[in-house]
């Protein structure tokens, strides 16, 4: 059961996709929706500006740090402004926090293990500053305590959820979530996909086995063959239209082995036309 929905706001086209959402689940689910600013203090060190302005091909003055911190306050502030008077025309309940620190573990930290944390996939910083600043919606995915909706480039009511469900723990939390999540949103009926290296009638019994014994919703079972980064974003661009929302449990693997083999989780997270929900 979600408490809260908190929104990650930077100002991104992205990030205001994200507050639709927000928007939209508040008033579904009859829960409180949080827009969050964070002006990330990475902006402010010293080595940023210089490489920064090397980049851009100016001087650093001395004062330049207080007058930029006062800039991306007054920036942010006007960000949240901009959130609540579209929270207050759709009629939501919401609310707003702006801080100061590393956006990423600013979100982290102001999530419980029951709210929802919806971010952009494509920050505003990324126009600029990608290998400075990375990727803050991966490295909230990482770090979250609570499920994490990554969304894409437009808003779409949901109507159609795709559960990705592999039989390891993760997924089945991610099963469980959808119990309620998704009864919240008036639907009763998912799709599940679960793609096996080969053909495996005992696999595929042991998967059936277990969606029955974890989730409550009604559902379609299709099985796929191959790797499962190819064949589910395979599928997912097949079926872009067809789904608004990809559910799966989020980074199964050990980091070791992520490291060798790669994520199956930030592959999709990278490729998926339509917003993912990774539940840990």
């Amino acid at each position: 059961m979600v408490k809260r929905i908190l929104v990650g706001i930077d100002g991104s086209k992205s990030s205001w996709v994200a507050a639709d959402y927000g928007i939209y689940f508040s008033k579904k689910m009859k829960k409180p929706v949080i827009g969050i600013h964070v002006v990330d203090i990475r902006l402010l060190e010293t080595p940023f500006i210089e490489d920064l302005a090397g980049a851009l091909g100016f001087s650093v003055y001395a004062d330049i740090t207080p007058k930029l911190k006062e800039i991306l306050d007054e920036r942010g502030k006007a960000l949240l402004d901009q959130f609540i008077k579209k929270c207050r025309e759709a009629g939501a309940d919401c609310s707003i926090v702006q801080l100061f620190g590393i956006v990423a573990n600013e979100l982290v930290e102001m999530a419980d293990p029951d709210d929802l944390l919806i971010v952009g996939k494509t920050g505003i910083h990324n126009k600029f500053a990608p290998l400075f600043l990375g990727s803050t919606s991966e490295a909230v995915a990482r770090k979250s305590k609570c499920p994490v909706m990554i969304t894409t480039g437009e808003f779409r009511e949901i109507q159609n959820i795709l559960l990705a469900f592999d039989g390891r723990e993760k997924s089945i939390h991610a099963a469980q979530f959808l119990n309620g999540f998704a009864k919240e949103l008036g639907i009763n009926r998912i799709h599940v996909i679960t793609v096996l290296e080969e053909k495996s009638p005992e696999r595929e019994a042991h998967i059936k086995e277990l969606l029955d014994s974890y989730l409550q919703l009604e559902y379609d079972l299709e099985f796929r063959y191959g790797y499962p980064d190819e064949e589910l974003e395979k599928y997912l661009k097949e079926n872009k239209d067809k789904f608004q929302l990809i559910t799966m449990g989020a980074y199964g693997e050990s980091r070791i082995k992520e490291l060798i083999l790669g994520s199956t989780t930030s592959f999709i997270m990278n490729k998926s036309p339509i917003p993912v929900l990774l539940v840990k």
